[in-house]
């Protein structure tokens, strides 16, 4: 009887192995969570969830940081916001504005059009513009900056020093013949409008020269009808062309 206790007590159980097994399948188990759970995250949500955590440096300083990469639509939400910010600037899509090709016609253009900048999204791309209504940067006829355009343009040279992003600056009139002393043809003007922009750019905000790059247009490339004074007031511009070096 004794000897039978002895094996009792000291002998291994014949039931042990199935707490390893318990163990084993568990920790399986997890594993496989864990798996379905990072193949459906959303992310959108994560570079959300970033920029939350770094919105003192602003999405354009965390896009630096190489954490995350972040997709058009969200700069340009950044950027829009940021400009808003300016003079309560009026900050538009540019698809709101102009329906189906120039030939159409079918302009809703705001009442502070002159005033207001609007982005243009290029399909296919990372690539994405914001266009200046010329009344924003300039009197007519001038391609004199106007001092309200210094903090517009310190906040897109922010992010042009901020992301890899090249800049193409490019100068647009419309069809009807500059009048005045100063510029000989609407390629002059639009010329030494682009050129104004990139200067400031360049010697004010320390945009690095490299990253840019001119050019003018003239009357050649209209957004719209020039018969129509709304067409004619789309078709005077700045457009920064953001290409997004591959």
């Amino acid at each position: 009887m004794s000897r039978n206790k002895k094996n009792s007590d000291n002998g291994p159980s014949s039931d042990g192995w199935m707490v390893t097994f318990a163990t084993l399948c568990t920790l399986l188990l997890m594993f496989f969570v864990l798996l379905l759970s990072m193949s459906s995250l959303n992310s959108r949500a994560i570079q959300s969830s970033f920029h939350n955590f770094e919105s003192a440096g602003g999405i354009l300083m965390f896009k630096t940081h190489g954490k995350v990469t972040a997709q058009r639509d969200m700069v340009i939400e950044d950027i829009s916001k940021s400009l808003e910010s300016v003079h309560l600037m009026d900050v538009r899509d540019l698809d709101e504005v102009i329906h189906g090709p120039p030939s159409r016609k079918e302009i809703r253009l705001p009442d502070s059009f002159g005033n207001a900048i609007f982005y243009k999204k290029r399909f296919g791309t990372e690539n994405f513009s914001f266009i200046f209504g010329s009344k924003l940067l300039f009197e007519s006829g001038s391609a004199q900056l106007k001092p309200d355009a210094y903090p517009i343009l310190r906040k897109m040279a922010k992010f042009m020093i901020e992301t890899p992003y090249h800049v193409y600056i490019d100068g647009h009139t419309d069809d009807v013949p500059v009048r005045g002393l100063h510029y000989a043809s609407n390629d002059e003007l639009s010329l030494a409008r682009a050129r104004a922009v990139m200067d400031y750019l360049i010697g004010e905000c320390l945009v690095p020269e490299e990253k840019l790059a001119l050019g003018a247009y003239g009357s050649t490339l209209p957004m719209a009808d020039n018969k129509t004074p709304e067409g004619r007031e789309l078709n005077r511009r700045v457009e920064l062309i953001f290409h997004k070096p591959s």
